[in-house]
């Protein structure tokens, strides 16, 4: 069993607001009906549970590596930590010319293309320059803004539509110095492909769950729908201090983006990680978090980012014209004080 410290948690769920009832740290658990167990990846924790499938220790230790070999890749692929990794690679190349990818890699790309061209540019994965800019990425943090000329100068450098993708799997940029940053759609894509290992293994009851984004399919292990918690977007609280809101979840993915885990405050404001790309700035209005219900993760995980840089009223107005997407908006008043906003259709997933 491994066990971490609280500052270590908060530090895991940044941008995240759901926390997953029951939630455990270590190894495998089984009671007869659900096995069950967590671990770390992609610069945060992952949970996976599956029920009404009996299986030996053996089978499940099968199905572990294979959700871990799946873990890893999307890592190799996807992580801008690691150096060698393809998106690495990928921003790392200053040419116009196609640049070969996996086809996991281009299709987690064309999907955030579709995503940004559906809401307006509003979600763009480009702007990873800009976020390290503000203090929010893997360059450190700061407890002031930036210079103006600073924001002009990488503004120069960002924009979905200098970058596109190429048959045969590969990717061309328009500038040489455009780089990518996939962080607000590949934790859902990942949620995605272990639940896609899940199913080929013949899995028709799970939860998967990374950094907060999580997946479902049939019900849990009393036979009901998935039960997941929305934490209230308080600035200074924990993961699951706070509980706002149960949806009972089934055959559906749900991802939360909010401004209360990763910011800074400078002069009585608050510069939250949620960058505007129109403007190369944190977002100014006071929507503190968004949550997203949609068929697949990785959908939910970008239109949630998505509506965090439209904000309340706009992104109302814009997932009511989205199929299938229903979404939960949080406003703050002051620090402690919070009003709830629902799209029509969202009502369904909240439990009772």
């Amino acid at each position: 069993m491994m066990f971490f410290n609280l500052n270590f948690l908060k530090r895991l769920s940044k941008g995240g607001s759901l926390l997953l009832l029951l939630f455990y740290f270590g190894g495998c658990i089984s009671d007869g009906n659900q096995q069950q167990w967590t671990g770390l990846t992609m610069g945060t924790t992952y949970q996976v549970k599956i029920t009404h499938h009996p299986m030996s220790e053996k089978e499940v230790t099968a199905i572990k590596h294979k959700v871990d070999s799946t873990l890893v890749e999307v890592n190799r692929q996807m992580s801008t930590y690691d150096p060698q990794s393809e998106i690495s690679r990928f921003n790392d190349f200053r040419d116009t010319v196609a640049f070969p990818v996996s086809r996991e890699f281009n299709m987690v790309v064309k999907e955030a293309i579709a995503v940004s061209r559906l809401s307006g540019q509003t979600f763009d994965i480009t702007v990873g320059p800009l976020v390290d800019l503000w203090g929010f990425g893997k360059k450190g943090s700061r407890q002031s803004p930036p210079a103006e000329k600073e924001i002009r100068k990488l503004m120069d450098r960002i924009g979905i539509e200098n970058l596109r993708t190429v048959d045969g799997n590969a990717l061309k940029k328009k500038i040489p110095a455009l780089n990518v940053d996939l962080s607000a759609i590949a934790k859902g894509y990942g949620v995605d492909a272990v639940a896609a290992r899940l199913e080929n293994a013949g899995c028709e009851n799970y939860m998967v769950e990374i950094g907060g984004e999580v997946r479902t399919r049939g019900l849990n292990a009393s036979g009901e729908a998935w039960k997941i918690g929305i934490d209230s977007p308080g600035l200074s609280s924990l993961p699951g201090e706070d509980i706002r809101m149960i949806l009972a979840l089934q055959d559906v993915a749900v991802a939360t983006s909010g401004d209360y885990r990763n910011y800074f405050e400078y002069d009585g404001k608050i510069f939250s990680h949620t960058i505007d790309p129109s403007t190369g700035r944190p977002v100014v209005h006071d929507l503190a978090s968004t949550t997203v219900v949609a068929k697949n993760c990785m959908k939910a995980d970008a239109l949630a980012t998505a509506l965090m840089v439209m904000g309340k009223d706009r992104g109302l107005t814009f997932i009511e014209s989205v199929k299938d997407v229903e979404a939960l908006f949080i406003t703050r008043r002051g620090k402690d004080h919070f009003d709830v906003f629902q799209s029509s259709g969202f009502k369904q997933y909240v439990f009772k």
